[in-house]
């Protein structure tokens, strides 16, 4: 493989990490501010939510997005890394 491929493949890899990096971060957000994980800890009943898993506030479809981001990404630095041992 010539080193153009490997420099693009490189990109990709970084592209990959800088969107992982962003879900995660907007996960982290959306979580942290939900109206589900503010509520008034006083309350006995309300105590039981306050600190809901960040599951019960995340969409299924960002999580399905972030391990499929993932999963992209393991398999590029698998790639990359077969270059290295050729």
């Amino acid at each position: 493989m010539t080193s153009q491929n490997r420099k693009d493949l490189e990109e990709k890899i970084l592209s990959k990490r800088q969107q992982i990096e962003f879900e995660k971060t907007n996960m982290d957000l959306a979580s942290e501010f939900s109206d589900e994980n503010r509520e008034n800890p006083e309350v006995m009943e309300e105590a039981k939510n306050f600190n809901d898993p960040a599951d019960s506030v995340i969409e299924p479809a960002d999580l399905k997005s972030l391990k499929s981001a993932e999963k992209e990404l393991h398999a590029l630095l698998k790639q990359l890394d077969d270059l290295g041992k050729r």
